[in-house]
């Protein structure tokens, strides 16, 4: 290695500065990303385990998510501390390699020029340094899916040892860091298979190897199924009905592989469409969206016109797998959303530079200016893009829950016997909530999963809980939602097993990051159009809903004493016993 570094210093040299300018984005990411999002948490809250056996127990009973990422995340947590940044650096390191590999993977198949190309557009990626920066595992999946890809081009074109052993390794890596990474590997089985049709030897060969990594996958198998059986329940069509596609979705995706204006959720909200054909056709739109995204598929085409073998072997799994997603999508098997496609994305957007580098290799000719030219039009697009929207293009826009409750919590000096109630993500929240007597009562087990029936029960009571696992959930809880019914059972589990035991000076204290404001704007949209209702994020609304109605039975029993606002999005209500 050593020997080689020296030999191309030049290379190492190029290769050295782009991956410490990727570094120090990704840097400045972190320090301006903003504080955990639920997401995240969860991540905290199974890194916290006990040891790696505890994480895979956890996983197995609450989260449909595969160990690996969530193991190592402890041991770093053990070496550096479980502060949030510090857990974070995990990833971003770990992911920063993902620009020299990408160099040394598209040099090795096509050519140097556009491996510095692609290490370049990854790194001033926007999508990239985002999941390089969040606490999640989609940023390590990258690096191991390229990896995994590489040597799966290399496997099909020489059936030799080294190769198949590194491409063991790292899909097997792979598979373990990602759930939904089984789909890639089946596609590329898929695609290797139609390429090997008329080897039948090297097929058998293939066979037998995809026949040891599905034994050594069977552990995740076991998670994935437990918790496929446990959890595709009719509530889940909340979540894929909040994150269906539609035409505003296919801009979005496009978006996100070719520009650095993303979102990180796509959502059928109230006036997407609106919103997206009126940008894409302002001034910035063009600029930054439109132009950048022909450019895109312009090289895409490019690639898949070169007929070159490498070419497709190389992006063929992530085309066919993408497409496998938006049909269960479409079929709402599965929800759409942006870090789900983040394999196919990353790799696409190779393949397209790949086929602008390609267009000028074949060609000597002026043609070769005009695609020199937009190339590099692209990238400064996008990496001007990302320095004047600054910190807006990266950082964390979701959930917020804000660091400074710490601050605020340590002032209110919450008693042993105080109550904290945190109508979501309970568990979650105790990491800046240490402190009182939690009640155990989460509506995003009772909404989201519906694998906890207590949840349901306490918050609609025992008739409408039966009701919530069925197709039809949507429409037993409408009037709740759009008529705006009270809820009853909670107002007479929160009095019942609550209020009326606490004594006087005992605090109830309510702990939300949810914002009440949208809510009555919804319900007036939904009463308009049932379609507006059946099409949007009714979990949201529901959460608030129930948010709502505990703030106004508190109000109703206890003395309101105050009202904390941390942060924009992080709420605080004290209520006392008289």
């Amino acid at each position: 290695m050593i020997n080689y570094l020296k030999e191309h210093k030049t290379e190492t040299i190029l290769l050295f500065v782009i991956t410490v300018f990727a570094l120090n984005l990704r840097i400045i990411a972190l320090l301006n990303f903003g504080d955990l999002w639920v997401d995240e948490l969860y991540s905290k809250y199974f890194a916290s385990q006990g040891n790696a056996f505890d994480i895979t127990k956890t996983l197995f009973y609450e989260d449909f998510h595969v160990p690996l990422y969530f193991v190592l995340l402890h041991y770093w947590s053990c070496l550096f501390g479980p502060a949030d940044n510090v857990l974070r650096l995990m990833g971003l390191l770990i992911t920063t390699l993902t620009i020299p590999v990408s160099y040394y993977v598209v040099k090795d198949l096509f050519n140097d020029f556009a491996g510095y190309m692609v290490a370049g557009f990854l790194a001033i990626s926007a999508f990239n340094i985002h999941y390089s920066v969040e606490l999640r595992f989609y940023g390590i999946a990258i690096l191991f899916a390229l990896l995994s890809t590489y040597f799966f081009v290399k496997l099909s074109q020489n059936f030799n040892k080294k190769y198949v052993i590194a491409y063991s390794i790292f899909t097997l890596l792979l598979l373990y860091t990602y759930n939904f990474s089984f789909m890639y590997v089946f596609c590329q089985f898929v695609i290797v298979l139609i390429y090997f049709i008329k080897k039948q030897k090297e097929t058998l060969k293939l066979l037998s190897l995809y026949a040891i990594i599905g034994v050594l996958y069977l552990p995740v198998v076991v998670i994935i199924l437990h918790n496929v059986m446990t959890y595709q329940s009719s509530i889940l069509q909340f979540v894929r009905d909040i994150f269906a596609f539609d035409l505003s979705c296919l801009f979005t995706l496009l978006m996100t592989i070719y520009t650095n204006c993303f979102e990180q959720f796509t959502t059928n909200d109230i006036m997407r469409n609106y919103y997206y054909f009126k940008y894409l056709f302002s001034f910035e739109g063009i600029l930054y969206v439109l132009l950048p995204i022909m450019i895109g598929l312009y090289g895409l085409a490019l690639a898949l016109k070169s007929k070159n073998e490498k070419v497709y072997l190389f992006v063929l799994p992530s085309i066919l797998l993408l497409l496998i997603q938006v049909c269960l999508v479409l079929n709402h098997t599965l929800a759409f959303v942006l870090r789900y496609t983040i394999i196919s994305t990353t790799v696409i957007l190779i393949t397209s530079i790949v086929g602008l580098i390609l267009q000028i290799k074949a060609n000597k000719n002026d043609k070769n200016e005009f695609v020199i030219a937009i190339c590099c039009l692209w990238f400064i697009l996008n990496l001007f893009f990302l320095f004047t929207a600054g910190k807006y293009s990266v950082m964390n826009r979701r959930i917020v829950y804000s660091q400074n409750l710490l601050p605020t919590v340590q002032k209110l000096d919450i008693k042993s016997d105080d109550y904290i109630f945190t109508p979501r993500f309970d568990k979650l929240i105790s990491f800046y909530v240490p402190k009182g007597n939690h009640i155990d009562i989460d509506t995003y087990d009772a909404l989201f999963l519906g694998n906890r029936p207590k949840d349901i029960e306490f918050i609609f009571g025992k008739d409408l809980s039966s009701k919530l696992d069925r197709k039809m959930a949507k429409t037993y809880l409408y009037d709740y939602i759009v008529n705006d019914l009270p809820l009853i059972y909670l107002h007479k589990n929160l009095k019942e097993k609550y209020f009326s035991k606490m004594h006087k000076g005992q605090r109830f204290i309510i702990v939300t990051d949810e914002a009440l404001d949208a809510l009555k704007t919804n319900q007036e949209w939904f009463k308009k159009d049932m379609n507006v209702y059946a099409r949007s994020a009714i979990y949201y609304t529901l959460s608030a809903k129930i948010l709502n109605d505990s703030i106004k039975f508190a109000k109703q029993d206890l003395i309101y004493k105050q009202h904390i606002q941390p942060s924009n999005m992080f709420d605080i209500y004290i209520f006392e016993k008289e």
